[in-house]
């Protein structure tokens, strides 16, 4: 990390001296105004079902610029209109939600009057998004930028001789006081990623001990996760075939509704598109007039421009680099104490833990001893069942204080994002 931090800032220091900067050409040609649509009011229907059978209480609305523009709701036929007023043509997004189940979005939705979608849910939570396929938004958002880039060109080439000039007195000014900071910033930056370092291979030291006695305590856990992971299993199964059924028949439904909202967006998306070529058009006719003005004055200032701002961009590295080594250098520190915090938590439970197992080595000699005496037949029965009794009442009550230190080491992991 030191020499890599020191290597940037050495070739931009020594590129900002030696290399041209090159500006991006005023020739681009831009639009300048909104494709203009006249706005309608649109009607859509929406039928909704799971697995097959209409489905009421389902808000369907229709959301744009993340606003709720019209909603409705699904009557027992699983039918919902949605009507909005002053619709014009652009993307908005159609949303189905209902408690219980996943909330599905229909994005990039170009509305047609008289237009109907099919959908079938899925129960669940979460949501789950289908894009259509249209480039009608990307048509007009280019159309109002290219247009108001052009019309700002238009009113500031006047103004660019005149600007030039003085932008590189103050150019040439500066380039010497950005070189110093930059030497400076590198200085600070290698005796920071040093002292980081350290604190990296102390707190690696650390995190190795710690790593073994993690796996002590983990080798008992997985018995008793085991034994709880089966009981669940059969469970699962009729949940994931009602599921599977549900989600099949939801991703036909999007895949339908999809389709019929890419056709209604094509013909909008046409006209969108020549709209937007006229209007470019003329535009660009406005823009060339004035270009070739400030194109002159601009080659004026460039050359003292171009150095002041490598000069900048490398000061500008410098610092960053700094900033980076001083931040590396915290966390290093932070990262060791939290390592010994954490081992030390762990040594705790290991010797819990321990204490466990001694206990535990008495009470199986204690089974195998009453099993020895029941194998001959040398008990009282009464008295063989309550020895019994008191073993396996032994046994389960160790078994809950050995959970509770996985639990115990879950929750030291989480604090210290193990």
């Amino acid at each position: 990390m030191k020499n890599k931090n020191i290597a940037i800032i050495a070739s931009l220091t020594f590129g900002a001296l030696i290399s041209p900067l090159t500006y991006a050409s005023v020739n681009e040609l831009h639009t300048s105004e909104f494709v203009s649509q006249e706005a309608t009011t649109v009607t859509i229907t929406v039928m909704v079902n799971y697995l097959g059978q209409p489905l009421d209480g389902v808000s369907a609305s229709i959301i744009k610029d993340g606003k709720i523009v019209s909603e409705s709701m699904s009557d027992s036929k699983g039918k919902a209109v949605i009507k909005v007023d002053n619709y014009t043509v652009g993307a908005v997004d159609l949303q189905l939600k209902k408690e219980g189940y996943q909330t599905q979005i229909l994005s990039g939705l170009i509305l047609k009057n008289g237009s109907e979608y099919k959908f079938s849910l899925t129960k669940g939570t979460g949501v789950v998004t289908t894009e259509v396929s249209t480039g009608i938004n990307k048509i007009e958002e280019k159309s109002t930028e290219e247009i108001a880039k052009l019309e700002d060109k238009e009113a500031k080439a006047k103004e660019a001789a005149e600007a030039s000039k003085l932008e590189a007195e103050k150019a040439a000014a500066k380039a010497g006081e950005y070189t110093e900071a930059a030497k400076a910033e590198t200085e600070k930056a290698k005796e920071l990623e040093a002292a980081a370092a350290k604190k990296k291979a102390e707190a690696a030291e650390t995190a190795a001990e710690a790593q073994k006695m993690e796996e002590k305590i983990s080798s008992s856990e997985a018995e008793i996760k085991a034994r709880e992971e089966q009981a669940k299993q059969r469970e699962q199964q009729i949940a994931d075939l009602e599921a599977q059924q549900a989600a099949e028949q939801a991703e036909k439904a999007s895949e339908a509704a999809k389709k019929a909202a890419e056709k209604d967006a094509k013909k909008a998306e046409k006209e969108a598109k020549a709209k937007a070529k006229e209007q470019a058009a003329i535009a660009k006719e406005k823009a060339a007039a004035e270009k070739e003005a400030a194109k002159a004055a601009k080659a004026l200032a460039k050359e003292e421009k171009a150095k002041a701002k490598a000069e900048k961009q490398a000061a500008k590295e410098a610092k960053k680099a700094t900033k980076e080594a001083e931040k590396a250098a915290k966390e290093a520190e932070k990262a060791a104490k939290a390592e010994e915090k954490y081992s030390q938590g762990l040594a705790k439970l290991v010797s819990q833990q321990e204490k466990i197992e001694k206990q535990r080595a008495k009470l199986n000699k204690s089974q195998e001893k009453l099993d020895a005496q029941i194998e001959k037949g040398k008990i009282d029965v009464e008295k063989a069942r309550k020895a019994q009794e008191k073993i396996t009442s032994g046994q389960k009550s160790l078994d809950e204080d050995l959970k509770k230190i996985q639990e115990n080491v879950k929750k030291l992991k989480k604090k210290y994002n193990k």
